[in-house]
């Protein structure tokens, strides 16, 4: 799907990441770090940290770039990139805060060379430029180069939504998709009143366990009564998913049977549904999640990639104008890099989202949309864009299925990663995105991301997780449990008049 020089052989690169006092950062950052080729794959992470706190690295293609997570003075806890202003690194030694400072000096310079940067843009991009100065001095030297790499970021974010905002203001998005589960609808209330206010698109439920309780016992009460509202209200429907390997959602009677049963009951659910609700709703989320991370009946990888093949194919043969969507999550792949999943084996070589899509097209499976989910990731607005130029090098649409973002921690939940576990390290809830996460900051988020995706022609459909409390990832909603709005409902509603041009 693309070409890249790349040299392979292994080499071990040194990595020093040096604090605001200039000592090493702590183990549990410094055990963030991995590296990824210029299209953000990652590589599986060996490494070691020596008693100076360099960390020794082995890398096996180059040119690459590196990730790590970082305290970053007046912004927060993120995963941060170094990429050598786009051409990656082919050396051994690396000096991954000067590094990742010059990389985000370099995106807000490219990005802000198309557009005529606010107050805010360019104040933060001449803060990063002083503080830079001060550093080469010798003035707080290590201080003063984490301020200056802060700015930077901020610089290269703001060029970013300023850009997009100028695009989608000169053309609006009126087809655009803008959407929400709407898991908890109960009738004519304050959650139908609000939703139907801010959506013209919802997700019904179509997990086995609520269709499918029983063997051969299917329920499609819920799903038709969603729909009926919706189609009252002019909402469009998208079905969510036709397979899922969670073992959250999957019932008991579906366990210990074989690849072939499971493939062949998961042939006819997808041909009774989707043959069911024909013309009622044509997009679906054929395959959720098939790349390694759910997959709780131990699937070789082969299996997976012959049950997105059985699902996309059966999905066609059911409805020929439906619109068939490969759903991924944690489009970054931190989990390939750490070696761990959700449910399910964990394989010697792990496969990415990104990786997954690349063989799906190249075994000519037949999807429509590339399906990206984007909980919190822990990154900035930039290294996302940059990530959604991969996903979008497919040449198919790209719906974002799922996202959310926290408007504060839940109740008893403390925002640190020190004392995290590794798979909470991947950034779904843990992290800051310029400050402590309240309902501002969540508007904030929403308003840039929104503004930034739908500068993206690629993108056809975005979808938040979930509309009340509560909700997948906690704090997230739209609405608290008594459906009063949060501010980001607020926002998104002002937002969408530019957006859609009304």
């Amino acid at each position: 799907m693309y070409n890249s020089f790349m040299e392979v052989g292994d080499v071990t690169v040194k990595v020093k990441i040096t604090g605001a006092n200039g000592e090493p950062v702590p183990g549990y950052l410094l055990n963030t770090l991995y590296a990824s080729d210029l299209h953000f794959e990652p590589e599986v992470r060996k490494s070691r940290i020596m008693p100076d706190g360099t960390v020794e690295i082995e890398i096996s293609k180059r040119p690459y770039m590196l990730h790590a997570r970082l305290n970053i003075p007046l912004y927060g806890n993120i995963w941060v990139m170094a990429h050598n202003h786009g051409q990656g690194y082919t050396g051994d030694t690396v000096d991954f805060v000067s590094e990742a400072l010059e990389t985000y000096i370099y995106e807000a310079e490219r990005i802000g060379k198309n557009v005529e940067l606010s107050v805010y843009a360019r104040g933060h991009l001449d803060a990063a430029y002083e503080y830079r100065i001060l550093s080469e001095k010798g003035i707080d030297r290590y201080y003063c180069r984490l301020k200056a790499l802060s700015h930077a970021i901020f610089a290269a974010e703001a060029a970013l939504f300023e850009s997009a905002r100028k695009k989608t203001a000169e053309n609006p998005r009126p087809d655009i998709l803008l959407g929400c589960n709407a898991f908890k609808y109960s009738g004519d209330n304050l959650y139908s009143r609000y939703f139907k206010e801010l959506f013209n698109y919802a997700t019904l439920p179509f997990y086995y366990y609520q269709v499918v309780p029983e063997e051969g016992v299917f329920d499609y009460g819920r799903r038709d009564e969603i729909l009926e509202w919706c189609e009252a209200n002019g909402i469009k429907a998208k079905g969510h998913p036709l397979w899922f390997g969670h073992g959250g959602v999957n019932p008991k009677w579906m366990y210990g049977k074989s690849y072939q049963e499971l493939s062949s009951f998961a042939r006819e659910y997808i041909k009774k549904t989707v043959t069911r609700y024909r013309g009622r709703i044509d997009i679906w989320d054929s395959i959720n999640e098939p790349h390694d991370w759910a997959n709780c009946f131990d699937f070789t990888q082969e299996q997976l990639m012959d049950l997105a093949r059985i699902c996309c194919e059966t999905v066609r043969e059911s409805n020929p104008d439906a619109i068939s969507i490969i759903n991924v999550c944690l489009p970054f792949a931190e989990y390939v890099a750490g070696k761990f999943v959700c449910y399910g084996p964990v394989f010697e070589h792990p496969v990415s989202p990104l990786a997954f899509f690349e063989r799906a097209v190249d075994k000519g499976i037949d999807f429509d949309v590339v399906g990206v989910q984007l909980y919190f990731p822990a990154r900035d607005m930039v290294a996302v864009s940059l990530l959604l130029d991969e996903y979008a090098r497919f040449g198919k649409p790209v719906h974002i299925t799922e996202m959310g973002v926290p408007s504060g921690p839940a109740r008893g939940e403390r925002d640190n990663v020190e004392n995290a576990d590794p798979q909470s390290q991947i950034g779904l809830t843990k992290g800051i995105w310029h400050a402590p996460w309240d309902e501002h900051i969540q508007a904030d988020w929403v308003e840039q991301f929104y503004t930034i995706a739908a500068a993206r022609p690629e993108i056809k459909a975005l979808t938040w997780w979930d509309f009340a409390d509560p909700g997948f990832m906690k704090t997230a909603p739209f609405l608290f449990e008594d459906y009063v709005p949060r501010e980001m409902y607020f926002r998104l509603k002002a937002l969408k008049k530019m957006i859609m041009g009304a």
